[in-house]
């Protein structure tokens, strides 16, 4: 990361979600993805960022952003994406691969 830039104190947050893994379950760009996140005034990195961590909360008031009707093409896909991510039904990028190795 840059110079004054940080993963933020919730890096250790085993709850955190990288930017990367929301964009990835939701589909959308960074662009779709920032506009929802300053519409719900939470902070974010000033440039790329895709491992900035957000907390549970953070992730929790995106999706009432994202479901709000303001984005009504993209937001509620990723809202409901974003639903399944919290709720497990996602894989998140820092599980282990539970195949069987028969």
């Amino acid at each position: 990361m840059r110079r004054g830039q940080s993963y933020r104190p919730n890096d250790h947050d085993p709850e955190a979600i990288s930017k990367q893994e929301l964009l990835d379950a939701a589909g959308i760009s960074s662009k779709i993805f920032d506009s929802i996140r300053k519409a719900a005034r939470i902070k974010g990195p000033s440039h790329g960022g895709l491992e900035w961590m957000f907390s549970r909360p953070e992730v929790e008031a995106l999706i009432r952003k994202a479901d709000s009707g303001l984005f009504t093409e993209r937001g509620k896909p990723a809202a409901e994406a974003w639903r399944a991510l919290l709720a497990g039904e996602l894989k998140r990028d820092d599980e282990d691969d539970e195949s069987d190795d028969d």
